[in-house]
């Protein structure tokens, strides 16, 4: 949800992507209808595919279910046959063809637990790092117990799949004043820098109007250079770099809550 300003530059992190016109979308005639059904508290993953050809039909294959609040779903560069799932309680699971592997990471004695409806907060966003298959690092992005978003990188042995919740690098560490607008998402860019998406911090009507303001990481998107130096560098087109009176690691402000992008 964007509010009255939005950064002027592109920002386009999806490197398969075709731009759609969702004006021509509404004029198809929607030839299949999907209903997902939640059962219990039950979750199930679908691919879904899209077959550009004169028919235009949409097919759904079932390859993985019983996940406990999965939020997001990503796949390591060429390798096809496996799928990371995070779960907002703390886990990723590993699925290699449909199947469960070991858990990928187990952050459960860290990571906020919500309890009502409506709390936003627990592990939210993963990002594989570009050279993945070579050196095993991945981020996160999680509110812990005490309330502050956590921006970390850890490592697996692709052996094992499988990483030591102990060798946690911390890269920030943001407070969040209420259960909601988090923010969430991660991802890297065709340059290799590390996006990051906060949201405002909640609750109604951004009551600390967070969006609009430069010192404050939330309401934004960040971008960070995290190969150059600990903890990380800021690029040097980032519009901000060099300010004294803005966060050079603001890439976008004025977000409500980037809880996804692309």
């Amino acid at each position: 949800h964007a509010r009255s300003y939005i950064c002027n530059r592109s920002l386009s992190l999806c490197r398969t992507c075709s731009k759609v016109h969702f004006n021509t979308i509404h004029k198809e005639k929607v030839k299949n209808k999907i209903i997902l059904e939640q059962i219990s508290k039950i979750s199930v993953i679908f691919f879904a595919c899209w077959t550009f050809m004169s028919s235009q039909t949409l097919e759904v294959k079932k390859i993985a279910q019983e996940f406990q609040r999965p939020v997001y779903l990503t796949a390591p560069k060429n390798q096809s046959d496996t799928l990371f799932v995070i779960e907002q309680k703390g886990t990723i699971q590993t699925l290699i063809r449909g199947h469960k592997s070991n858990l990928l990471l187990d952050v459960r004695d860290r990571v906020h637990q919500p309890r009502m409806p409506g709390d936003e907060r627990g592990l939210l966003g993963m990002a594989l790092h570009p050279n993945f298959h070579n050196n095993g690092k991945f981020y996160v992005n999680y509110v812990n117990r005490d309330g502050t978003t956590i921006i970390s990188c850890f490592f697996i042995k692709h052996d094992q799949f499988s990483a030591d919740p102990n060798l946690e690098e911390i890269i920030l560490s943001i407070n969040q004043p209420y259960s909601n607008h988090n923010g969430g998402q991660l991802a890297f860019g065709p340059n290799g820098y590390l996006y990051i998406g906060l949201g405002d911090g909640g609750h109604a009507g951004d009551p600390e109007n967070n969006g609009q303001n430069l010192n404050t990481f939330l309401g934004s998107i960040l971008r960070l250079d995290i190969n150059e130096k600990k903890p990380y560098f800021i690029p040097s087109d980032n519009p901000h770099q060099g300010s004294d009176e803005k966060r050079p690691e603001i890439y976008c402000h004025g977000l409500r809550n980037p809880w996804r992008f692309s």
